[in-house]
């Protein structure tokens, strides 16, 4: 009993002297690992002038803007906050170099006023000392189109020209030093997913496949003209396959996933960035690329099964007059090879293009403006006509973030 007694009093002094102090205290797992939290408490405001795929975050713009283009609504959601946990091994002399992060938000349902958590990333990682050599387990963003589009809008520039989401992965990285930058080639083994077996049994079409999804990308960080940055330029891609269970006898049809990708951060002065990314490829809804959109099935005749090809890309600039302050202007657009769908119709090209600005009144507080418009082009194919759906976004976002 004294011993915890003393145990609290010791414990209570640090804090209060961290407090007076305002000091951070470390804090240390039982295995010594430092862990660091991190995160933002968020408030997203919106106005939407037509339905869309999502209020509470946009992608596309929904069908029924077709029959009724004032269809609007406001939108108050907090589920953009966000939690997460640098961890850190504390043992820095070992030549095995432990760590991890856990990040949550609450994207993950429930209802509006009880929204669920939604695991973003919880993975574990190894660097092998000085030699540039890392291994990650767990799930992260895909190794493909690495780039974050600069928007306020949660759901980023999905399905209109940024693919890559966040997936389960076994990932081999190498970081070789050249000439003030960097080479980096990464490979991965990441978890295939598909939709529910549409034509006989149960299961799920990517985890029925006989081989696991491959992703791999080489980069190069190098200096420019421009002090204290550097151009970034990529190319990635990623090869898998979905298993169709024809009957119910055993017959199957295999239907891959792949894309080619490339990115690129280009400085042209200190206070100005250009982003960009572009991709090619077939059957990648589960990659937020194809309008959501990944295979045309077929109910007569399931061999005929096929994959949707799409591309697409997105574009930015990047403005950072002073430091509490960014400027951001870009679009991007995800379109869909229309003989991949002439027999079927629906969304056939999604494009989108915004414009914000974001202010840091305090150190953790900021506070951004957004104007986002989408049009989504949707094909009638009992007539072989298009028509267009769009939609006008304007949202505040509050954010404190610590």
């Amino acid at each position: 009993m004294k011993k915890n007694t003393t145990q609290y009093l010791l414990t209570f002094l640090l804090l209060s002297q961290a407090a007076f102090a305002a000091e951070t205290i470390p804090v240390f797992t039982k295995a010594g690992v430092q862990l660091t939290a991190y995160g933002f408490v968020s408030l997203t405001a919106a106005y939407n002038d037509s339905k869309s795929n999502n209020g509470n975050f946009d992608n596309t713009v929904s069908v029924s803007d077709l029959t009724n283009e004032d269809d609007g609504g406001w939108y108050l959601t907090p589920n953009l906050t966000r939690l997460g946990l640098n961890l850190v091994t504390a043992d820095t002399a070992a030549f095995f170099q432990a760590r991890g992060k856990i990040e949550v938000d609450f994207y993950g349902g429930g209802s509006a006023t009880a929204p669920t958590p939604r695991l973003r990333h919880g993975y574990g990682q190894i660097i092998f000392g000085k030699t540039g050599f890392s291994v990650l387990a767990g799930q992260t963003w895909d190794v493909i189109s690495p780039l974050i589009t600069p928007v306020l809008n949660a759901g980023m520039l999905t399905n209109s020209g940024d693919p890559g989401l966040r997936r389960a992965q076994l990932r081999l990285t190498e970081t070789i030093p050249v000439a003030g930058g960097s080479v980096d080639i990464a490979a991965a083994v990441v978890r295939s997913v598909g939709m529910d077996q549409p034509y006989a049994g149960v299961g799920e079409t990517g985890t029925d496949a006989d081989i696991p999804t491959f992703e791999g990308r080489i980069g190069a960080v190098l200096p420019l003209w421009v002090e204290g940055k550097k151009l970034g330029v990529g190319i990635s891609g990623h090869y898998g396959r979905e298993e169709f269970d024809i009957d119910l006898a055993g017959a199957t049809k295999d239907v891959p996933t792949w894309s080619v990708n490339g990115d690129l951060t280009l400085p042209v002065v200190k206070t100005l960035t250009l982003l960009g990314e572009g991709f090619y490829g077939e059957n990648i809804d589960a990659y937020g690329a194809g309008i959501g959109r990944g295979v045309v099935t077929n109910q007569e005749n399931p061999k005929k099964t096929e994959g949707i090809r799409a591309y697409g890309g997105w574009a930015a600039l990047q403005y950072n007059p002073v430091q509490k302050l960014s400027l951001n202007v870009g679009a991007g657009v995800d379109k869909i090879d229309e003989e991949s769908i002439e027999n079927v119709g629906g969304a056939k090209r999604n494009r989108s293009a915004f414009v914000n600005a974001a202010y840091k009144l305090a150190s953790t507080f900021t506070v951004g403006i957004e104007y986002l418009r989408i049009e989504t082009d949707y094909l009638d194919a009992s007539v072989g006509k298009t028509k267009t759906a769009d939609l006008n976004r304007g949202q505040l976002s509050l954010n404190y973030g610590f």
